[in-house]
Parts: C-alpha cells; sequence; structure tokens
C-alpha cells in the first residue's frame, strides 16, 4: 500500500481544516454534485443494465468525457433515453465485458454496509476491503482494454479516464474518477488498486486524526466518500 498523499493530510502530518474541506466542497462546480447525487440515487436499489447505460451517459459528458474518441456525443434525452452510441454501441460492450462480475460485486458491498452507504469505504473489513479493491481493480482493467471504431473511422480505447469514471457512475461508493493529471502528477501511478488503497487509507488517517467523519463535511448530503475525495484531490493537481 502506498504511504497516504498530501491531499487530506499537511506534510506535517495535521489533518486538513474542516473549514478548508467545507469551501473546497462549496466551491466546486454545482453542476457536479448534480450529476453526483443522480447516479448515487440510482444505484441505491442495486444495479442492472438500464441503471448502469443510464448513469455512464449522464456522468460521462459531466466529465467532458464525449467530446471525443470512444464516447463521443454519448448522452441521455429529457426522458432518460440514451443518444449517440447507435454506431459502435460502446456502453453496451462495457456492460456485456463487466455487467455479471459488476453486479456480484454489488451485491457484495450492500451486504457489507454497516451504517450507511457513504462510509462503506471505510467500514469494510481487512479481507472484504482486499477482495472490493481487487475486483474493482480487475473490472477497470478489463473496461479499459475494450477497443471501438470511432466516428472517425479510426479506433478508440476507452482506456483508464474513462474506466475510472465510468467505475464512479455505478459504483460511487468505492470507485474514484481519476483524470490525466492525477494519474501523471497526483497519484503517480498507473494502478488502480493502488490509488484505492491509497485513498481508503488516507481518509481513515484523517478521521483518526481529526476525529472527525469525512462525510459529514459535505453540505450537499447525499454523496460517498470517494465523491468528496475527488474534489480534494483535484484540488491538489498543478495548474
Amino acid at each position: 500500500m502506498r504511504k497516504p498523499l498530501n491531499i487530506l493530510l499537511y506534510e506535517n502530518g495535521d489533518p486538513m481544516d474542516c473549514r478548508c474541506i467545507e469551501r473546497f466542497l462549496s466551491a466546486f462546480a454545482k453542476g457536479y454534485w448534480k450529476v453526483v447525487r443522480e447516479v448515487i440515487k440510482r444505484t441505491y436499489d442495486g444495479l442492472d443494465e438500464k441503471t448502469f447505460r443510464v448513469n455512464v451517459a449522464e456522468l460521462l459528458p459531466a466529465f467532458k468525457m464525449t467530446r471525443a474518441g470512444a464516447f463521443q456525443g454519448i448522452n441521455i434525452d429529457k426522458t432518460g433515453k440514451l443518444r449517440g452510441d447507435d454506431d459502435f454501441h460502446v456502453v453496451d460492450l462495457c456492460w456485456k465485458s463487466i455487467g455479471d462480475e459488476l453486479c456480484s460485486l454489488k451485491r457484495y458491498i450492500d451486504k457489507k454496509v454497516l451504517s450507511t452507504r457513504s462510509r462503506v469505504l471505510v467500514e469494510l473489513s481487512p479481507e472484504a476491503e482486499e477482495h472490493v479493491i481487487k475486483t474493482t481493480s480487475c473490472l477497470f482493467e478489463q473496461l479499459s482494454d475494450i477497443t471501438v471504431r470511432n466516428k472517425r473511422g479510426g479506433h478508440s480505447q476507452v482506456g483508464s479516464i474513462a474506466a475510472s469514471k465510468i467505475l464512479f457512475a455505478v459504483l460511487p461508493e468505492i470507485a474514484l474518477p481519476v483524470d490525466t493529471s492525477e494519474w501523471k502528477n497526483v497519484f503517480c501511478t498507473e494502478d488502480y488498486g493502488e490509488v484505492l488503497s491509497t485513498m481508503v487509507s488516507e481518509i481513515k488517517e484523517w478521521e483518526k486524526a481529526s476525529k472527525k467523519r469525512l462525510d459529514e463535511q459535505d453540505r450537499n448530503q447525499i454523496t460517498t466518500l470517494p465523491a468528496i475525495y475527488n474534489v480534494l484531490a483535484m484540488s491538489t493537481r498543478p495548474l
């Protein structure tokens, strides 16, 4: 496991002040919180193909992942219907690749909820944590390797950035969306399991040092620990 980064902890080991965290969260784009709340709500009662398709089609545009590449033009209309995936069906390919394993993992996680769903990430037993991180990492690898034709006639790979965001769309209590700058300059690794382990260890360390719960610092309420950690991780990216 990597040594915790200085996202929630200062270089001297002190925890980031709660007021500072609240300011970061409050200042972040309202559109992000709106979409995140929606994808979280839809996964409360389980996961199926319809939820997968809608959540992916709603979240990826919010992260600007549909301007080019494998997911170019994908979105959902006002009725909740997926648009822009008629030619290459990349969302369907993603579901076919990981759907069964994803649903199995989701059922496993739901059985492990001890208090609130938002905190399951840090309340898993060591054995359950290892299983969840290892399985999520395997799903990430499967998604990353999917290749489809793009609208220019070439080929595009789903890749690590989109794969992390797809998993966050359907496992928002566990997965962390990671962008290009974070892979290179914040986490400095290509191992998604290592990223998740870092997130878990640093959240635990912050809560131990501050004697606070990280989820209680978010006034938006309907959220998860990865959704909060994502905002704070993005704030550490180099300008």
